[in-house]
């Protein structure tokens, strides 16, 4: 007997997030590139995000080659910026911005571009894509370490992906308040998935 689907969440009626999301304005503009294995992977966090923030754009795939809308998207007029580290031998040069430093740089004008996928996924998709490496780089510094239980993480600094898009957004605007719905979803999220295992 096949399982009775969500059509907006895409997850399986009884792990719906949909009664879970509170809608998110979020100033800047967040992109999210997601990596194909993610987008059924019912333990991924960004369609937290893509539900929640109601400035959200998604595109899916490893290669910019394959997806014109993004390469448009980066070529606009209003900078774009990566949330990720450098690669080890990285020959691009760009720039790096802590977010305590973004709203006096660029007030709100600029859009934030976040990777979706473990970090082996990710790796490969920074190491595809030359535009990708080239792009300024957010620099975060979390104010949490990571409460993800429900699925293994690189090391213990790391975050889940809608961890990070909070701590960006919560420090970026002095809001974590605004943006505590994001994670009450996440806990709620793994509460599930916990209850399931049990």
């Amino acid at each position: 007997m096949s399982r009775v689907m969500c059509s907006i969440c895409k997850r399986a009626k009884k792990v719906c997030l949909c009664p879970l999301i509170t809608p998110i304005q979020n100033e800047v503009e967040l992109g999210v590139l997601q990596h194909p294995n993610e987008v059924s992977q019912v333990k991924g966090t960004a369609k937290i995000a893509q539900l929640s923030l109601q400035n959200t754009q998604t595109w899916i795939g490893e290669s910019l080659d394959e997806l014109p809308e993004l390469q448009a998207w980066l070529m606009d007029s209003i900078p774009v910026l990566l949330l990720y580290p450098k690669l080890d031998g990285q020959q691009e040069v760009f720039q790096s911005f802590p977010v305590s430093e973004l709203a006096a740089l660029f007030g709100s004008n600029f859009k934030l571009l976040v990777l979706d996928g473990t970090w082996r996924k990710t790796h490969k998709m920074m190491r595809l894509n030359r535009e990708l490496r080239a792009l300024n780089r957010v620099t975060l510094i979390p104010q949490s370490p990571s409460s993800y239980q429900i699925r293994k993480q690189k090391n213990s600094a790391s975050l889940s992906t809608i961890e990070a898009i909070y701590e960006v957004y919560s420090q970026l605007e002095n809001g974590t308040k605004k943006y505590q719905p994001l994670l009450n979803t996440f806990e709620a999220m793994q509460a599930q998935h916990l209850a399931f295992r049990s």
